[in-house]
């Protein structure tokens, strides 16, 4: 005998198959939520790694700035220093020099001029002073030039002044080349 199914198995398939369905994308639905929420862990990771490397460089940096700071403080130092130590060599170097040229001027002054200031710039002496007379500061002049140490002096000032209300005195400023720079620049004195 032939058996026939009356029961409706169509609509049991259809509800297996929606039930199906719905297992399906409840499935897929955690799936991309776990692939989501997996990538945004992974992101953070990174984003937090670079973060960390970025705060590295930035200390390093920072470290390196000071480091070069100080390399720069370091060179303006020793700039200062061997700038010093060139000019304490200078005036070691000329000490015997400015020692002969002034111990030479004083050998060479007559009894009769007086010397108020000298000064000495670069390789000449400025020679203020005061003299009895002209033949006394040309002899003088003349006693400059034939020294070994001396070139050609020129004078540059010369007036008759009252000293003490009754003595008349020469008073002049004379310009004298030194021959062989002995480093005197900018010393300055008064007899």
């Amino acid at each position: 005998m032939t058996r026939i199914n009356l029961l409706p198995w169509r609509e049991a398939r259809r509800l297996q198959r929606q039930r199906d369905l719905i297992g399906m994308l409840v499935a897929a639905a955690l799936l991309g939520a776990g692939i989501v929420f997996g990538v945004y862990t992974e992101i953070n990771n990174r984003i937090e790694y670079q973060q960390q490397r970025n705060q590295y460089l930035t200390g390093e940096i920072a470290r390196l700035k000071k480091a070069a700071e100080e390399l720069e403080e370091l060179k303006k130092t020793k700039t200062r220093l061997l700038d010093r130590l060139n000019v304490i060599q200078k005036l070691q170097a000329s000490r015997p020099g400015m020692v002969r040229t002034l111990d030479g001027l004083v050998r060479l002054i007559p009894q009769d001029i007086y010397l108020t200031s000298f000064k000495i710039a670069g390789t000449q002496i400025t020679l203020n002073g005061v003299a009895k007379s002209d033949l006394v500061i040309s002899e003088f002049m003349r006693s400059i030039r034939d020294s070994k140490l001396f070139g050609e002096p020129a004078l540059q000032i010369i007036e008759t002044k009252t000293i003490n209300k009754a003595v008349q005195a020469r008073v002049f400023e004379l310009i004298v080349p030194i021959k062989v720079d002995r480093g005197l620049t900018g010393a300055e004195g008064n007899t």
